[in-house]
């Protein structure tokens, strides 16, 4: 979580946390929604480990921290390109989280023993050298499935951030899709509080899960950015800022913080808890899917990464895609022309 995102969320350095066991803290800004290397390549050395946190730093909270701060403080409406920043802000606090890591992490542990089972399949034609039959497939299908190991068998300690880069992008095309909006509603008096994973997202039956799809075309993002300021990527035409923040539309932020927090919620010290709002034992957990399967059914098309559009990003995708091969102390800094 920026620490510039929480401080408007603090009284003298400090915000008030509580935890999902119900205990509750006075918690110093630095010390809050605080992940230990993160966004660090746990393969790499010197500057390359941290290269995607230097870019975050310098690409994203350096550029996203004032456009927020004026949102903040009233100014609106943005112009172009502080839009543009502001949809970069959304789509990078929705996919550097504790909360999307989880997602991630539980839909490939459901995945893993279908795909496990499709490979299975196609060593099994390799090693007789003949197709299977309908019902040879089938049997070997459904027994892969029940053997499969663990995902840990293929574990990729950077694969969750190949991921997040990726879905930035897939997320950042679904917030600037035509006929979404940003809205900013205010309130006089503090209404909002803020989960550790920054942003919540509502789903079109009102109901704050992460059972994919995560992006559906009508999902709305909530950011809260202070207390008395909320910031919404919205399909939906309903929301009228001239009657500013409601407590009915503060109680929906504050249920989707509570929902989408990976371990802690925050506020303004000297603001009390709602009275109604209740923190559940767990994280949100992704729903085990249904397998079924037609030994006739053809593939379907194989899916295509979105194409990563700034190239220092590039770099540092390549750098995460590949063993290190040199551990001297170089960044994935662009060269002439790769910007292009």
């Amino acid at each position: 979580m920026p620490k510039y995102w929480l401080r408007a969320f603090a009284e003298d350095g400090h915000v008030r946390g509580r935890w999902r066991s119900g205990a509750e803290h006075r918690t110093p800004v630095r010390r809050a929604a605080v992940g230990r290397d993160f966004n660090t390549d746990p393969l790499a050395e010197g500057e390359r480990r941290v290269a995607l946190e230097t870019y975050l730093d310098r690409h994203v909270d350096g550029p996203c921290a004032p456009v927020l701060r004026a949102l903040r403080e009233g100014q609106w409406p943005l112009d172009e390109a502080e839009y543009a920043v502001a949809l970069d802000a959304l789509a990078w606090q929705v996919v550097r989280t504790q909360t999307f890591r989880s997602f991630d992490e539980q839909v490939g542990q459901h995945l893993f023993p279908a795909l496990w089972a499709v490979e299975a399949l196609g060593f099994c034609e390799e090693e007789l050298g003949r197709p299977l039959s309908d019902g040879e497939r089938m049997e070997v299908f459904w027994t892969a499935i029940r053997t499969a190991p663990g995902p840990w068998l293929v574990a990729d300690p950077r694969s969750a951030l190949r991921v997040m880069i990726r879905a930035f992008e897939r997320t950042r095309d679904v917030l600037a899709a035509p006929g979404r909006q940003l809205v900013v509603l205010r309130s006089a008096v503090p209404m909002l509080l803020l989960g550790d994973s920054g942003v919540a997202l509502r789903r079109k039956d009102g109901t704050f899960g992460i059972t994919p799809p995560l992006l559906p075309e009508r999902v709305e993002v909530f950011a809260p950015l202070s207390p008395t300021c909320l910031l919404i990527s919205t399909p939906r035409a309903h929301y009228l800022p001239h009657q500013g923040l409601t407590r009915k539309i503060a109680a929906k932020a504050n249920a989707g913080a509570a929902a989408w927090c990976q371990d802690a919620v925050y506020r303004l010290p000297s603001m009390s808890w709602p009275s109604r709002l209740r923190l559940t034992s767990a994280p949100l957990e992704v729903r085990p899917p249904r397998l079924t399967a037609a030994p006739t059914q053809p593939p379907g098309p194989a899916p295509a990464h979105p194409e990563i559009r700034d190239g220092e990003l590039r770099a540092i995708l390549e750098q995460l895609s590949h063993p290190p091969t040199d551990q001297s102390d170089q960044s994935p800094v662009l060269r002439r022309g790769d910007e292009r």
